[in-house]
Parts: structure tokens; sequence; C-alpha cells
């Protein structure tokens, strides 16, 4: 079943604690199945995890610690339960992109992230593929505030037929935005002061929401995920 769930929905969105734990975690538990994680028992220790779903945490950076090796940021999830999000890319060129992005206040995106524990001991979620992670500019109060309007909108075009409003006028909309699909407006001059005014940053959260509504959440596919990232 695709459509995009609500965010708040812990099976799809998990809080932090509720992640799966990564390998190194599970080499002082024993393998069993989850939410999350399926094991082959047939395949030896840590070749044996495959995903049963897709999953997305959504983190609130709050804090960048200072990185000598790699990047590193507190972050805080939808508890507001704060951790550590630590970057290690074999490619550490691309650890400027990932400074430039990544500001106080903007939210990361994290498929299939699970709780690792760090040598000092702290826990947090441990990056090891630049496709896994998206950076919103956006607060977590932003995103799901945008994400219920989606959705709302969503279900609106298909229960109605009458003519769109334009997004920053509210009169009768003539086109819609050409990247997100999404907005509409009656005119150019109203397009262009609604992105000046809030679309510039809505834009790119709705075209990763409205990729993820093509998702089907409940069932992994090897080729959804990652690549859907805009």
């Amino acid at each position: 079943m695709s459509g995009l769930p609500d965010l708040r929905n812990q099976f799809f969105f998990p809080r932090f604690s509720s992640l799966p734990l990564d390998a190194g975690f599970l080499t002082l538990y024993d393998d069993s199945d989850d939410d999350f994680i399926a094991f082959d028992k047939s395949k030896p220790r840590f070749q044996n995890r495959s995903p049963r779903k897709h999953w997305c945490i959504f983190a609130e950076i709050v804090q960048e610690n200072r990185w000598p090796i790699r990047p590193v940021y507190q972050v805080k999830d939808l508890s507001g339960r704060q951790s550590l999000v630590s970057f290690n890319f074999d490619d550490r060129s691309l650890f400027a992109d990932v400074a430039r992005k990544c500001k106080v206040g903007y939210t990361l995106c994290i498929m299939y992230a699970e709780r690792h524990q760090f040598a000092d001991g702290n826990e947090g979620v441990r990056v090891e593929q630049p496709d896994a992670v998206k950076v919103l500019p956006v607060s977590l109060r932003e995103l799901l505030a945008t994400s219920d309007v989606f959705r709302a909108s969503i279900k609106a075009n298909h229960a109605s037929t009458d003519t769109a409003a334009c997004s920053n006028c509210y009169k009768p909309a003539a086109h819609r935005c050409s990247r997100c699909s999404l907005s509409e407006y009656c005119s150019k001059e109203c397009q262009t002061q609604h992105w000046a005014k809030k679309h510039k940053k809505d834009c790119q959260v709705l075209r990763q929401l409205k990729l993820w509504n093509a998702f089907d959440w409940h069932r992994y596919d090897v080729r959804r995920g990652m690549n859907d990232f805009v």
C-alpha cells in the first residue's frame, strides 16, 4: 500500500529509543527478528541482516560538535531525546558538503538508521552511506506542519474537483510550481512573492514528501529508500 504515513507514526518514523541495534550492539545480544530487521541464521554474523520495511528517523540538529576526524552533531528526535549523529563516509572529501548543509535547526532524515554505541560510551546513529541521509532546511516542528498540509492536500485533491486556490493570495490558481508540482498560483507575480516569503524552503520538503508518498512503506524494496532522496 503506497502513500505517506503520518510522520508521527513510530512504526515507520521511530524515535531513537526504538531503533534496531546495529551489528556492533548485536555482539552483546542474540540475533532475533524484530519490526525492522530480519536475520538469516544460515549466513555469517554481520552478513545476515536485511530490512523488513522502509523506516526513517528525523533528528533536528541542536549543536555542532568539534570534529577533528569526522562530522558529529548533537540532535534531538521527535520525543525530544538527544543523541549523536556521526558521519563516517569512506570518502572524506564529502565532509565539507556535510558541514555546508548541516545547520543548527535543520532536520536530518536518516533512512534505515540503527542505534550505535560509540567508543566513548555515547549512543547515537552512525551514517556510513551518503545516500542514506537528507538534510531538510526546516525544524522538526516545521517538517511535521508541512507534512500535515501535504497529506491534507493529497486527500482534498482526491475528493474535490473544485479549482485550487493560489498559495499566495487564495484566488483561483492557474498553474503549479514546476519543482514540487504541488503549490499552485494565479500568476507569476504571486509565485515569485510566495517563493521569497515561504516556498523556497517548503519546496524542498514538499518534493521529498512527494517522493515518499510513492513508497510502499510496509514492504522493503531495494529500488526504493535511499535512492528516493531529492
